[in-house]
């Protein structure tokens, strides 16, 4: 692990980021001794601390970071990259010059998992937020509390909803649902994490030609869906077999993503 492109196993105790979850991470994918999507990582954490006003390092810096960590690694991995206000004495006002902090970690690539997925349904909801909403921010005890009920169930993954019912994402996924031959996916302007492969996949729609775009999608409507599949920046696209029981046909649309998104970028998918 590098911490400000140093190598460190400890972290300050008054850093705003472990303190008041004030910071932004990303997750990506190690392929081939290099970081896939780079590009787009970098492009939504610029713009989350846009956001949140949090000081941005030069993306030369967080190369050479990358570069560093990852230098004579064959495998395939993730580099999980966290920006936080950095250092900042008690209380929830940030320092008015904050210096920031980046962290940059290697992680060996868990087991690949099943081909098709089989959910459930989280009881723990996600709260929405107009401030928050779409940004990969490091407050994430939903997401903790909802992976429990995953791994005390023995799901592959869980369906997260909101306050009213309606589907949000999985704990680390994105989703997307097909129903009369539309291919659309919950919108996250107040609630939940805009993907970068969500975003990837939208294009893959359209290059398809498959209508698609943002649609709500509420709990007791998921029987009418004839298609679910879930991504990520780390796996790619992953169809779902069945939620609670109740079964879908897998893999028509998701399996035509596949060449469009190797054509955008995603070569380990090749």
């Amino acid at each position: 692990m590098l911490i400000d492109g140093q190598p460190a196993t400890m972290l300050s105790a008054a850093d705003r980021g472990l303190n008041y979850g004030d910071g932004l991470f990303e997750t990506m994918r190690l392929h081939g001794g290099r970081v896939w999507l780079l590009a787009r990582h970098l492009a939504r954490l610029r713009a989350g601390c846009r956001r949140l006003d949090l000081p941005y390092p030069g993306e030369a810096e967080i190369a050479a970071d990358i570069a560093r960590l990852t230098a004579g690694t064959a495998a395939d991995g993730i580099v999980r990259l966290v920006l936080t206000r950095g250092d900042g004495g008690r209380g929830y006002a940030p320092p008015r010059q904050a210096a920031g902090r980046r962290i940059v970690a290697f992680h060996p690539l868990g087991p690949a998992g099943p081909t098709a997925l089989s959910l459930g349904v989280c009881r723990t909801r996600l709260g929405r937020s107009m401030t928050l909403g779409g940004l990969k921010h490091l407050g994430r005890l939903e997401q903790v509390m909802a992976a429990a009920e995953v791994a005390a169930a023995g799901w592959d993954e869980g369906l997260m909803l909101d306050e009213a019912d309606q589907v949000v994402e999985a704990t680390r996924h994105n989703l997307f649902f097909v129903r009369a031959g539309r291919v659309m996916t919950p919108p996250l302007e107040d609630c939940g994490v805009t993907g970068v492969m969500r975003g990837l996949v939208l294009e893959a729609l359209a290059a398809l030609g498959l209508p698609g775009g943002e649609a709500a999608l509420r709990y007791h409507e998921l029987h009418e869906v004839d298609e679910l599949f879930l991504c990520n920046a780390v796996v790619g696209v992953r169809p779902v077999r069945q939620v609670a029981g109740h079964e879908y046909a897998w893999g028509a649309v998701a399996g035509r993503l596949r060449e469009p998104l190797v054509a955008a970028g995603v070569a380990w998918l090749a």
